[in-house]
């Protein structure tokens, strides 16, 4: 691990600048230029000389095109012949981009050669998510010694209105480090990390930072604790910075245990090796014996993230202190031994079987296999099973039902719900790929009243200590579903739901910025309009939501952009929809720019900070939001169509923000009347449900609930439609008040079933306290300011929800609108009451 401070340089005559400015900021080592591509400049033997003499350590660095990996990688190789001590790779040309099989084959000849991996060095953009066409991962492969992120001045150009917190904030913190981390995670390691500060604004750096600007840079720097960082380049450090960067503190070197330990599993062989280095390429230092507890040397999170996956080292230490790498695919977690509880199913129809292995990994034979549909008894936590079930690149410590102990990979395992013979069974699910009906009676004599999908979780209503003899049978069964609707279903489609529900209120603390653990918050205006509603939360000990509303049209090349830092760092969730524009420009553009609309939408993700959740597009199946608007629609937009502009921007988006929330839009729970073009007609949940159907793949769901006029008891009371095409008593209707979040939570698709839900839009809809009697009265839209319990009851709703066993997760319930039309309630101190009271109870979804 690098100690010290690093000082760049390689314009002619500015190493005699280095080696002149070195002492004064506390320069450890000299980092020069020594080749372009594979072209190696002459006299740098006496360069590297005369570092030393000056006492200081000298670093080599080049400007890699990968135009030629070998000849680029006797450059690397020659730095070293002339007394260098360490080689950093400028992969940041444009001539690098999408050069990932040229940046592989550098690597291969980099050890073909001999190198000491562990010094070298690949240094780039501190925004890894924004740039995934340069080669990090196959670098990071072989830069063994670490990654240097380019923290610059120059991502705020001369004359920038960010203050230098801000800029420092996002370059360092958001950047730097939070980027790092999450591709940590996406890699499973950590290569060090030590970044390079460029105090300066434009590319020629003629523009410099002032001693107080650049301050808060190191300021930011030091609060993450480097024991290396450098600074670019010695002709553009002034004077007066010299001082500020001697004073900058460095992080204690060399790891500690982190309190995570594991385990040796290497019975056929008996030992595990220890290198020095994180591949074989080197003698070991020392071998450890199967079943060895060794102290891991990294994050608890890195080392879980590691054990058990084939090409992963950890560093550890060994009983005995000695400290190394080892093959982290001979390692497993030494969890505290768990009775079996939890059981697992095997499903494995092409093949028919599933291997079960002596360690996580396919490096060994199998010890046996299971056939398809064995059900396994889990040897680790309900909380680790629950994670890792159905997921690929994991494994499971099982049992089968022949005593046999080891290693099964997880995507082939789903939870095994059969109850314990004889056990009380109070929850049921179903067990039909096509879902099942609810009847009014048992038997099939009179139509149904509701439709269920599969793996719906039912509440029995009937005695629990006897439903077990019903279950699997032609017998029917009394339930509740999610949406309220009580009837009987048939005991041949449904299993007893075995697990208990033992999810928790989340802890805000362990939430990334951008989220919040409390269901409380305001659908505001765009992010540009006064929209502040915190001083609501003053005195309450939490945070809530805030949705943000945004109009960025389909120019691709469009500069929009915002940073929502300040409410995300504030401790609150944020959420930003994107639309495409509003009423007659529609919610999404024409079908032939859903393209441009999806490169749109990543370019204001990309520009954007402090924001991971976009919903795209609102309310699609209204007219109103169709492209021309309700009385001219140029077009109208299908489920099918929208879920096309949605898989289109959300591949757009996870290319810039891998680690995004992305969203589709809220369908209106109420409009039902025909489109103008077509006269084809949805109830709004046969768009939801058509809607998801051609969805690939999505992060959350977005829904929105009102009642119709100012009343608590329809916050609870199951009201329906009345009028013709939309009348109940049909498995396709739902509820007409607030009750309609039920039924659409109710028909989310079983592989979607933990992902967050998002209320973003609830009110009364007229500002009347009984229903409409005339025309007029219907157009009295917004809230009635009085504080009558209305909010209070509306998030106890969410909460009893919420609390209810196997309750699909609502993350937050947003109040529309704090500002800019006729819902507002920033001047409503009738509803910041209400609101405020609402506050004081503890509701927060659970995990």
């Amino acid at each position: 691990m690098l100690q010290g401070k690093g000082l760049w340089a390689y314009r002619k005559g500015e190493l005699d600048r280095a080696l002149q400015i070195a002492p004064q900021m506390g320069a450890t080592h000299i980092i020069y230029k020594v080749g372009q591509g594979s072209t190696y400049y002459d006299g740098m033997a006496q360069v590297a000389q005369k570092i030393r003499e000056a006492g200081l350590i000298p670093f080599a660095w080049a400007w890699l095109l990968l135009d030629y990996p070998q000849g680029e990688a006797q450059v690397a190789v020659r730095a070293f012949q002339d007394g260098f001590q360490g080689f950093v790779f400028d992969t940041e040309s444009e001539r690098c981009r999408n050069r990932f099989e040229q940046a592989a084959q550098l690597g291969q000849f980099l050890r073909v050669a001999g190198l000491d991996l562990n010094r070298l060095y690949n240094c780039s953009f501190p925004n890894i998510s924004h740039h995934r066409d340069l080669p990090y991962d196959q670098m990071n492969e072989f830069c063994k010694g670490g990654l240097m992120p380019m923290s610059y001045g120059t991502f705020f150009p001369p004359g920038s209105t960010v203050p230098p917190d801000q800029q420092a904030q996002r370059v360092i913190d958001e950047w730097a480090y939070g980027h790092y981390e999450y591709w940590c995670h996406h890699w499973g390691y950590r290569p060090p990390l030590y970044p390079v500060l460029g105090p300066y604004h434009d590319e020629h750096g003629q523009v410099r930072m002032s001693p107080d600007e650049f301050q808060v840079w190191l300021d930011r720097l030091a609060a993450h604790h480097p024991t290396f960082f450098s600074v670019f380049t010695a002709a553009v450090v002034n004077d007066d910075l010299l001082p500020l960067i001697r004073a900058c503190p460095l992080g204690e070197p060399g790891p500690a245990p982190t309190g995570v330990k594991v385990e040796v599993v290497s019975p056929e062989v008996g030992y595990l090796n220890v290198r020095p280095t994180p591949s074989t390429e080197q003698p070991p230092i020392t071998r450890v014996d199967d079943g060895t507890v060794l102290d891991a040397l990294e994050t608890e999170w890195a080392v879980r993230a590691k054990v058990g996956r084939e090409g992963q080292w950890l560093r550890i230490r060994t009983p005995d202190g000695t400290e190394g790498y080892v093959a982290a695919w001979y390692l497993r977690l030494p969890e505290e031994p768990v009775e079996a509880g939890v059981q697992v199913e095997v499903v494995s129809p092409e093949v028919g079987f599933l291997n079960v292995r002596p360690t996580p990994s396919t490096e060994r034979p199998p010890l046996t296999r299971v056939d398809d549909g064995t059900v396994l008894d889990a040897l680790e936590t309900e909380e680790a099973v629950r994670a890792k079930v159905g997921r690929e690149g994991r494994w499971l410590y099982i049992r089968t039902p022949d005593g046999i102990e080891g290693y099964v990979a997880t995507q082939y395992l789903r939870l095994h719900e059969e109850a314990p013979p004889g056990g009380p069974i109070p929850y049921l699910v179903v067990h039909s790929a096509i879902g099942l009906n609810v009847r009014p009676n048992p038997g099939t004599d009179l139509p149904p009243i509701w439709h269920v999908v599969d793996k719906t979780t039912l509440k029995v209503l009937e005695d629990p200590a006897k439903v077990g003899d019903k279950v699997g049978k032609d017998r029917w069964i009394r339930v509740r579903t999610p949406s309220l609707h009580e009837g009987y279903v048939n005991g041949l489609y449904v299993r007893a739901k075995r697990l208990a529900d033992k999810r928790k209120p989340v802890n805000d603390a362990t939430l990334p910025r951008g989220e919040c653990a409390w269901i409380f918050g305001i659908h505001a205006a765009g992010a540009t309009t006064p929209a502040d509603f915190r001083f609501l939360f003053q005195g309450k000990n939490k945070t809530g939501w805030v949705l943000f509303t945004e109009a960025i049209g389909a120019d691709p090349n469009h500069g929009g952009g915002h940073d929502y830092t300040p409410w995300s760092h504030d401790g609150y969730g944020v959420i930003v929809r994107l639309n495409h524009g509003y009423e007659t420009s529609g919610t999404l553009p024409v079908r032939a720019k859903y393209a441009d609309f999806a490169r749109a939408c990543a370019r204001y993700v990309q520009n954007s900070q402090g924001c991971h959740i976009w919903i795209i597009g609102n309310e699609q199946n209204n007219v109103r939001e169709h492209p021309g608007g309700a009385d001219h629609p140029a077009e109208h937009i299908t489920p099918e169509m929208y879920a096309e502009a949605f898989n289109l921007a959300r591949r757009r988006i996870k290319e810039v923000q891998p680690e995004a929330v992305v969203v589709p839009g809220a369908v209106d729970p109420y409009f039902g009347l025909p489109w103008p073009l077509t006269g084809q007609q949805y109830r709004p949940l046969d768009y939801f449900r058509e809607m998801l159907d051609h969805i690939e793949d999505l992060d959350g769901i977005a829904l929105h609930t009102y009642t119709h006029y100012l009343d608590v008891g329809l916050i609870t009371k199951k009201t329906v439609f009345t009028n013709e095409p939309m009348l109940p008593g049909t498995i396709h209707e739902h509820y007409y008040d607030f009750q309609a979040y039920r039924t659409f939570a109710e028909a989310i698709p079983a592989k979607w079933h933990e992902r967050p839900i998002y209320i973003t839009e609830t009110n009364h809809w007229l500002a009347l306290e009984h229903p409409p009697y005339s025309d007029e009265e219907k157009k009295k839209i917004g809230w009635v300011n009085k504080d009558v319990g209305w909010v209070q009851a509306a998030y106890a709703e969410i909460h009893r929800w919420n609390s209810t066993p196997h309750a699909q997760q609502i993350h937050c319930l947003l109040l529309y609108r704090w500002t800019s039309d006729e819902w507002a309630i920033e001047h409503l101190g009738e509803i910041h009451k209400d609101f405020r009271k609402a506050l004081d109870h503890d509701y927060r979804w659970r995990r």
